[in-house]
């Protein structure tokens, strides 16, 4: 197999409004998955962050904001912990405890674009009256990722179904584990 034909490594954004009388519930669920994923050879990265107090945070007295940064080396890889028991389990949980005030966001993201491919990028763009073909997945990894349904749950929001990735190889990661619960 040549390099270009590994598959595209996967980063996941995930945003979720807490609401806040279910924060405890939250974060156990979170440290759950978390340590769990943190076990995983193809993840490089899981971190949970809460939105830190500034002037325009979107965090309120009712509900406050955290994301989930995951790293997984391809879109095969983050399919299995999506249908993973504990991540089916972290889904469930945060239905049945009606922890979020609306559904999660989550955006799928491939490899860091260099100044050359911004670059490109631009030019490409200028050369077309300013619009950029966006890369979709190919069929074998957008038949990898999970399919969408309604609800306030993680594996199964409308965004994992929108899966967009990079056409660059990405450039290898660590494997420090700095950012999973603990």
């Amino acid at each position: 197999m040549s390099s270009d034909d590994k598959p595209t490594p996967v980063r996941v954004c995930a945003s979720f409004h807490v609401r806040k009388p279910a924060l405890p519930d939250f974060c156990e669920a979170a440290g759950r998955i978390a340590m769990q994923a943190g076990l995983d050879e193809q993840c490089h990265a899981f971190h949970v962050q809460r939105e830190i107090g500034w002037t325009r945070q979107i965090s309120t007295q009712a509900q406050s904001l955290f994301m989930l940064l995951q790293e997984w080396d391809s879109p095969e890889a983050l399919e299995q912990h999506v249908r993973s028991p504990e991540a089916l389990r972290f889904d469930r949980d945060l239905k049945e405890g009606e922890m979020l005030a609306c559904a999660p966001m989550l955006s799928l993201f491939g490899p860091d674009l260099s100044v050359a491919d911004l670059k490109t990028m631009a030019a490409e763009a200028r050369a077309s009256g300013s619009e950029i073909e966006e890369p979709r997945a190919t069929a074998p990894e957008a038949e990898a990722l999970p399919k969408s349904s309604p609800g306030k749950g993680y594996s199964r929001s409308p965004a994992m179904s929108e899966y967009r990735t990079g056409t660059k190889a990405m450039k290898a990661r660590s494997n420090s584990r700095a950012g999973a619960w603990k």
